[in-house]
């Protein structure tokens, strides 16, 4: 609903913390009949008020390294992360802004120029990242309590505190893993592993790769919400795969046992990848969509190798799990 009226007869009224009270004669539309003469006084209207919900808080969010504030023009809603040590890095729906430390600024408009960064700012980026992906599942859980309680709003919420002792971030642990070379050189053999560790439900749901749902932190995440390329999905997973179990793995992302004796894992920067038992090939997605597959005597990138040496620790939670969601 839009209310138009003309305080004080139309002179206007000077600036303070609230709008006039409406006169008696005041006109109420709906967007579908606003008539055209105030079209532009909405558009204005709007875009500040998208402005200030892009600088208010939802979740305030303190880590070990920052202070990270989600804001409240969802969807897409701004992030920005403040660094104790001085850099910031600001995520909008169109852009990245990266401001180091030493006080160099940068803007980031495709993903893929995340690859291009140093090291040390990579390390900035993954940990903003995490800290994104922890604020948009506080939003959707307590949202959704918010929704059941039906009483008073439930943000801004602040979540944890600034430590008493600060320093700049370091690289994010990976589970413990056994040798690289021997998961390489088993991929093959992965499905034995996998048969031996499970049986397959009667009854196990059909994988619709547009619509890829986990459960983790009480709530419900798709494909569209996890960076997932659909398009890609369906060429890299096997056909008529089935979800036999999904585990999340803190710093590395979720990883789903197929029936088809395949391993696919989506990690947390968006990236997938696909083992399958028994074929000496590996199917990888990079955050952008692009998927490559690699034949058996084909030399695998250092970054696929890294990911590659969590494909243990995954096989052996999947061996220590009962079949289903987790």
């Amino acid at each position: 609903m839009i209310t138009i009226y003309y305080p004080n007869d139309g002179r206007g009224f000077p600036l303070a913390d609230k709008p006039p009270l409406p006169t008696d004669n005041i006109s109420r539309y709906n967007f579908d009949n606003l008539p055209e003469k105030y079209w532009r006084k909405y558009q204005y209207a709007s875009r500040f008020v998208q402005f200030v919900r892009s600088k208010s808080p939802k979740i305030t969010y303190f880590t070990t390294y920052a202070k990270c504030i989600l804001m409240e023009n969802s969807p897409d809603a701004d992030f920005e992360v403040w660094f104790y040590d001085g850099a910031k890095i600001h995520k909008t729906e169109d852009l990245i802004q990266v401001i180091e430390k030493t006080g160099k600024s940068y803007i980031l408009k495709d993903e893929n120029q995340i690859h291009s960064l140093k090291e040390e700012i990579k390390i900035y980026m993954d940990h903003a990242n995490e800290a994104h992906r922890i604020c948009l599942a506080l939003e959707s859980v307590i949202s959704g309590e918010e929704k059941k309680s039906g009483s008073a709003p439930f943000f801004p919420i602040i979540v944890g505190r600034k430590p008493g002792n600060t320093s700049s971030p370091k690289a994010l642990s990976t589970p413990p893993c056994v040798d690289l070379n021997y998961a390489i050189r088993d991929a093959p053999s992965l499905g034995r592993l996998i048969m031996n560790s499970a049986t397959t439900p009667t009854q196990a749901p059909i994988l619709n790769p547009s619509i890829v749902t986990a459960e983790g932190l009480g709530h419900t995440t798709t494909a569209s919400e996890t960076n997932v390329s659909l398009n890609n999905l369906k060429d890299c997973l096997p056909t008529s795969a089935q979800l036999l179990k999904s585990v999340f793995m803190k710093n590395v992302g979720w990883a789903t046992q197929l029936t088809s004796r395949a391993v696919w894992v989506q990690f947390n920067d968006g990236s997938q990848l696909v083992v399958q038992a028994g074929v000496s090939s590996i199917s990888y997605t990079s955050p952008s969509g692009q998927t490559t597959r690699y034949g058996d005597n084909e030399k695998l990138p250092e970054y696929i190798k890294q990911k590659l040496q969590c494909l243990s620790s995954i096989l052996l939670m999947f061996s220590n799990e009962t079949p289903g969601f987790h």
